[in-house]
């Protein structure tokens, strides 16, 4: 009876160790691209971690920050027809986690309902093959992340310098948007 005793109290602390232990190693094995969804408490880390912004390592500027994360799809995009991996009709939310040097250290993502179906094996292995190679063009002081959505194939950017052969009646935007009381002179 004294050695059952002994041994449930090594057999205890034992169990516990381990227990921590595997959620430890499971907290730090979080692979590099992933469901939205998996690995919630590894994730959560991940954001911790990672507590800055797109938008604030741009200084607040939407612009940039809109333009980082375009140029980044586009490299995407870029990627998938020189590896021959085609992500045309898809769409997906991602949450992307950079280094401070602009590495991509992990990619969450989640296949939106009207997206074809990927086969998300490949899918996982196409975007580990881009993050190995992309790098976004910025350097800041810490982590930092930003959550978007993407569809592909991606529209080309446009620069708002483009001539609208069609020309547009002076004022009306805004006779279009006024308020009418039904008895305006027309």
């Amino acid at each position: 009876m004294l050695n059952y005793i002994y041994m449930k109290a090594f057999i205890i602390p034992l169990i516990t160790c381990l227990t921590f232990s595997i959620v430890s190693v499971n907290a730090q094995q979080l692979p590099k691209v992933f469901l939205l969804g998996e690995h919630e408490k590894a994730f959560d880390e991940l954001t911790k971690k990672h507590t800055d912004m797109l938008l604030t390592v741009c200084n607040d500027d939407m612009t940039e920050a809109f333009t980082k994360w375009q140029d980044m799809l586009m490299g995407m995009e870029g990627h998938a027809q020189e590896v021959g991996y085609d992500l045309n009709g898809s769409k997906m939310w991602f949450n992307i986690f950079w280094s401070p040097e602009g590495r991509i250290d992990h990619i969450a993502y989640y296949l939106k309902p009207n997206s074809r179906n990927l086969d998300q094996d490949k899918l996982k292995l196409f975007l580990i093959s881009f993050m190995n190679q992309y790098n976004l063009p910025i350097s800041y002081n810490k982590n930092f992340s930003h959550y978007g959505s993407a569809s592909f194939p991606m529209a080309t950017p446009r620069s708002g310098l483009e001539t609208n052969s069609k020309k547009k009646q002076p004022r009306a935007l805004a006779r279009e948007n006024n308020v009418t009381t039904g008895n305006d002179d027309k």
